[in-house]
């Protein structure tokens, strides 16, 4: 049986960084990254029009939280409280006890590696404290970074499905 009880949420300290909780006080980093051009062109979002339009999304981000239903954590530097990109952890299938994780850097930040320890952490979480047996991840093509992120971490793209690339946790 899946764990999906994130009270309190879970934080994830690495070697150098800090995966937490979306907070109010990010809504200005987080419209620079969900606003950001170079990020938008591989994601089909609705991209924020003002700051109250990512403080509605936290809002909701943080309910789907405390609702069990899904992980939403922000990536910051150790020792320096600075968002740098998000991660997460949704669309849980406790009956097939998978997920589908997402994730996006800003890319002054990207090929220093942040998301490269990002994610290696929250699928050890996603596998080892949630239980889950895979986890999925849907590219947009071209997103050739991400598919190779994907792939360092084992991933392996679905027989008949474009953009999906799942992992099979390790007693799979």
């Amino acid at each position: 049986m899946l764990n999906l009880n994130f009270t309190p949420f879970p934080t994830i300290t690495t070697q150098r960084l800090v995966l937490r909780q979306l907070q109010d006080d990010d809504v200005h980093e987080l419209f620079a990254l969900r606003t950001n051009e170079l990020v938008n062109r591989f994601l089909y979002r609705p991209v924020p029009r003002s700051l109250n339009d990512v403080r509605e999304f936290i809002t909701i981000v943080n309910q789907i939280t405390l609702d069990n239903e899904g992980l939403y954590w922000v990536i910051t530097r150790k020792n320096e409280d600075k968002l740098l990109g998000v991660i997460n952890l949704r669309n849980f299938s406790p009956e097939q006890y998978q997920a589908e994780i997402g994730y996006e850097l800003h890319p002054d930040q990207q090929g220093k590696g942040f998301m490269h320890e990002a994610i290696t952490h929250v699928l050890a979480y996603g596998f080892g404290r949630l239980g889950l047996q895979a986890i999925m991840a849907d590219t947009v093509p071209g997103n050739l970074r991400s598919i190779r992120i994907l792939e360092k971490h084992g991933f392996v793209k679905n027989d008949g499905e474009e953009n999906i690339y799942t992992l099979s946790g390790p007693d799979c």
